[in-house]
């Protein structure tokens, strides 16, 4: 396998500091690194606790899996079965907050990781740096723990879309991307003091349509690994009575804004921007279910109709409005939306009829949530959504 390239994580923080002295022109040309910068540091959260000096365990494990070609002019891009390795460092919460203990005491962590992606011409290898939570699924008494694993946070590709040397990368158009991993695993402890990991995965990377072509790879993996704890094996676990839910109806208003590039890669980017009202029941402390109705307007949808003779200066004519339902997993203030619309007001056919979305949100106090989420449309991302709202 080619060699691990972390070092370049520091290269492209250089580029990003001499990118920031450049004036903004009125396309909008907001390097990936800054996205990616953001989204790093909205999910750096699960990692900015005190982590404890007894009770932590470090692991390495293996993967292998394949990419998926959820696009038909990307199967060209899939060579064979992926490869890759990681090393984690995890420590246990021990119910000090409350919301530790509604959540089974889960384990927080942070991660590096390498694929080798079976394709060294075009694709390159991804190398990720995250932090991710563990939250248990299953009894706390059993011996064998079953996890949801949620991380985000940066993915580096040595290999992306250039005109000149690898104009048929079509899926990936920039280094430095997003980063979303999601694994059902199991944690068995063969002793006091080694564990053994296993589980399957689901891990997409992409920059949200800021730099084409922007196909993203979705990708499968299986895993297996050792780990060893240090320190008091035995934590000590608070348990406490837990608050009941003081309200059940969360009103939520947000506004965001996005930027896009089009087709072809190297072209302007446009401004994008959102407003979504919305209402959500919860079902307990973890789960909420919702709904809302939505308005978009895109400058890039300007541009298409320009290209395509249909020039309108009529702010309706761009406008599309949708509604959605939605669900929103909790986790203390941090919350992950996932929303399947439908636009019921469109005068274009670009994008097609549904829309869908992931995302973090972060409650920074009472009223006032942070945003960063991904528009797609099907399996294809259209943009990363940055906000501000207010929840009621």
């Amino acid at each position: 396998m080619p060699p691990l390239n972390f070092y370049k994580f520091k290269e492209l923080w250089h580029v990003f500091r001499k990118q920031m002295k450049k004036p903004f022109k009125n396309s909008l040309k907001i390097k990936s690194g800054l996205v990616s910068l953001l989204l790093f540091l909205s999910c750096f959260y699960l990692t900015a606790q005190n982590s404890p000096k007894e009770n932590f365990s470090i692991s390495a494990q293996g993967h292998v899996g394949y990419i998926m070609s959820h696009r038909n002019n990307m199967a060209h891009l899939i060579k064979g079965h992926i490869y890759g390795g990681e090393l984690n460092y995890t420590f246990k919460t021990d119910g000090s907050k409350p919301w530790q203990q509604i959540h089974k005491y889960p384990e927080i962590g942070f991660c590096a990781l390498y694929i080798y992606l079976a394709n060294p011409k075009q694709l390159g290898n991804l190398q990720a740096l995250y932090p991710y939570t563990n939250i248990r699924l299953n009894n706390l008494k059993r011996k064998i723990s079953l996890n949801l694993r949620i991380g985000a946070g940066l993915a580096y590709l040595t290999k992306c879309f250039n005109k000149n040397d690898n104009h048929k990368n079509n899926a990936i158009g920039s280094n430095l991307n997003g980063f979303v991993n999601l694994r059902l695993n199991t944690a068995v402890m063969l002793s006091p003091s080694w564990r053994l990991d296993t589980g399957i995965g689901l891990t997409h990377a992409s920059n949200g349509a800021i730099n084409t072509p922007n196909l993203g790879l979705n990708m499968a993996t299986v895993n297996i690994g050792i780990g060893y704890v240090f320190g008091n094996k035995a934590l000590p676990l608070k348990k406490d009575s837990i608050v009941p839910l003081i309200k059940k109806w969360y009103p939520l208003i947000l506004g965001v804004i996005g930027v896009k590039e089009l087709e072809p890669p190297g072209g302007n980017k446009y401004a994008a921007f959102g407003l979504q009202a919305g209402i959500y029941k919860a079902l307990n402390h973890k789960n909420r279910i919702g709904g809302g109705i939505e308005f978009f307007y895109n400058n890039a949808t300007k541009k298409v109709w320009i290209e395509d003779s249909v020039y309108t200066t009529n702010i309706a004519d761009i406008i599309q409005t949708g509604v959605k339902v939605g669900y929103s997993f909790h986790l203390h203030r941090l919350s992950l939306p996932i929303d399947f619309g439908v636009y019921f007001y469109k005068k274009q056919a670009y994008n097609g009829s549904f829309f869908h979305r992931v995302g973090l949100r972060y409650l920074i106090s009472k009223h006032i949530v942070a945003n960063v989420s991904l528009l797609t449309h099907w399996a294809k991302a259209d943009y990363f959504e940055w906000g501000i709202g207010y929840e009621f």
